[in-house]
């Protein structure tokens, strides 16, 4: 016995703790998890950048563990956005003090009309996720329908509003995200 006591080295004990604590940490860290799992969906979105800084933008990603909690996370992103490009929408149609004429009147009620398509199509994606992944897929693809429609209203009525264009944008690139996350999704 004397002898195993005197073979015990603490400084190696401490390196070898030390050293197994920091692979524990690093490659069980479940913000290490969901940064690989952000950056695979991402690669896989149509613009890498966007995916990015939308899903870091949520402090809960972080904590993500799975393809299901990111979705949680990028669908709540698509369903604030497009209300809150609806609301911007809205205010602009409802605007008494500029005057506009018929056609970019009935294009911004064309768009209220699409917006409500989005915002309901990524609130049923949410609602749908567990219970019918395959449906929440095709729910998160079409959210984006409302915001090509959209564009295609303000072209045709010549309306020229950075804010509505970046608005649409955002929406398909969310509807991208979410779809890409989605289609990870056993169902």
């Amino acid at each position: 016995m004397e002898m195993a006591m005197q073979s015990f080295n603490p400084d190696f004990f401490f390196f070898l703790t030390t050293i197994s604590l920091f692979f524990l940490i690093h490659f069980l860290s479940p913000a290490k998890a969901a940064s690989e799992i952000v950056e695979g969906v991402c690669n896989d979105s149509d613009n890498y950048s966007f995916c990015i800084q939308a899903l870091e933008s949520d402090p809960k990603t972080p904590a993500a563990k799975n393809h299901m909690d990111l979705a949680v996370i990028a669908l709540n992103l698509g369903i604030s956005n497009s209300t809150s490009t609806r609301s911007y929408i809205a205010r602009l149609y409802k605007n008494p003090k500029k005057k506009m004429d018929h056609r970019k009147k009935s294009a911004l009620e064309g768009c209220l009309w699409a917006y409500d398509g989005t915002v309901s199509s990524f609130r049923s994606a949410l609602m749908e996720l567990k219970e019918d992944p395959l449906t929440a897929n095709y729910d998160s693809k079409v959210a984006g329908d409302g915001a090509v429609h959209c564009s295609g209203l303000m072209t045709s009525s010549g309306i020229q509003d950075s804010s509505m264009s970046n608005g649409n944008d955002f929406i398909l690139r969310f509807s991208n995200i979410a779809f890409v996350i989605t289609d990870h999704l056993e169902g």
